[in-house]
């Protein structure tokens, strides 16, 4: 039976966005990297490197093209 409950990586990108965090990917993979930002200026405080696959489903896949 799936998990119902988001991975460990997903949680942690959720509380960083919850706290007014922003994201940017660095990399689609895999693995997904992410850089996380601060939400008063933009400057990378950590990097989130992933091979969840929920977490790219929350991130929407790359862009076409």
């Amino acid at each position: 039976m799936p998990s119902t409950s988001p991975s460990d990586d997903l949680a942690a990108l959720l509380r960083w966005q919850a706290t007014g965090g922003a994201v940017q990917v660095v990399a689609w993979g895999p693995p997904v990297v992410l850089a996380l930002l601060s939400c008063d200026g933009g400057q990378e405080m950590q990097r989130l490197t992933s091979i969840a696959d929920d977490l790219r489903d929350h991130l929407g896949g790359p862009p076409a093209g």
